[in-house]
């Protein structure tokens, strides 16, 4: 079939964009294979692992990008290539429950459904940490969702969107939530996060999205960020702790409103410094991932 063909309806096409992630692709591979009608994989980089080798022998449609050091700049092209009526994006170390797996068709059999919403329960490194959610917005139509190519930013999809009791398993080899990579993986991200948000709008990439220019919310931030670097970290705490006192334990929610609260506060700390003039680091991009 032609690259430019649609799969017609009812199709499903899964969106992968990794990064030398040999020791679970295959896990995650393995669950959708037989349950989607294509695999798009996106490498960020160089691949200096199993990665490419393995998703060739599920048959993925695979492309290599330059190195962006994160995922949703490659996830714009991955959605442009897709020829699915439905699009479910999933990481490397995320793979279909059985149950999922089982529901994945007649989920999108569902006429009245632009997305759904799924059980994406919380994972130390060892154990899950969370029953009740959080839960992820990963499967939608692929006319109805709108992104935009900046890390951390959300996909948009028109309503109306379903929460389904299917959970999405999501499974890194490590704990996310640490000080040690809260200071090294998190402040990459951070400085990414504020080296997007004080860029030229017109040059971040796009799927479905109509805005042309920053809002001015934003633009207000970015001048006003030296005087709220120290103010969002309580402020998003607050927000955060309020938000999730129903998903997490008490001890937990302290733990990841913490958390975003400090990534919060990075962000604006680099963008207070891009602003005003402190010249961006060059190598954020290229700075090795946390294995």
């Amino acid at each position: 079939m032609d690259a430019d063909t649609p799969l017609g309806k009812g199709s499903i096409s899964a969106c992968l964009v990794v990064r030398n992630e040999g020791a679970v692709i295959e896990r995650c591979l393995t669950s959708l294979h037989g349950a989607v009608d294509e695999i798009i994989l996106i490498h960020d980089g160089e691949c200096e692992d199993a990665t490419l080798d393995i998703a060739q022998r599920f048959g993925c449609r695979i492309f290599q990008h330059d190195l962006v050091g994160h995922s949703e700049a490659a996830t714009v092209f991955a959605f442009d290539e897709a020829r699915g009526e439905w699009l479910l994006a999933i990481d490397a170390d995320e793979f279909l429950s059985a149950s999922l797996r089982e529901a994945l068709r007649q989920l999108v059999c569902n006429a009245d459904v632009n997305g759904y919403e799924l059980l994406w329960r919380m994972w130390d490194g060892r154990r899950y940490i969370t029953l009740n959610g959080p839960y992820k917005l990963a499967l939608y139509r692929r006319s109805c969702v709108h992104v935009l190519g900046l890390i951390h930013c959300p996909e948009r999809v028109d309503p109306p969107v379903v929460r389904v009791e299917l959970q999405l398993e999501h499974r890194p080899n490590y704990n996310n939530f640490t000080l040690r990579t809260m200071l090294t993986k998190w402040r990459r991200w951070a400085r990414i996060h504020a080296r997007e948000l004080t860029s030229d709008f017109s040059t971040l990439p796009k799927f479905n999205w109509d805005e042309s220019d920053w809002p001015a919310r934003r633009r207000l931030l970015n001048r006003l960020s030296p005087v709220m670097v120290l103010p969002s970290v309580p402020l998003v705490f607050l927000v955060n702790v309020v938000r999730s006192r129903d998903v997490y334990s008490a001890r937990e929610n302290i733990r990841m409103a913490r958390g975003q609260a400090l990534y919060a506060g990075m962000v604006q700390f680099y963008v207070a410094k891009y602003v005003y003039g402190a010249k961006r680091d060059s190598d954020t991009a290229t700075e090795p991932p946390l294995p």
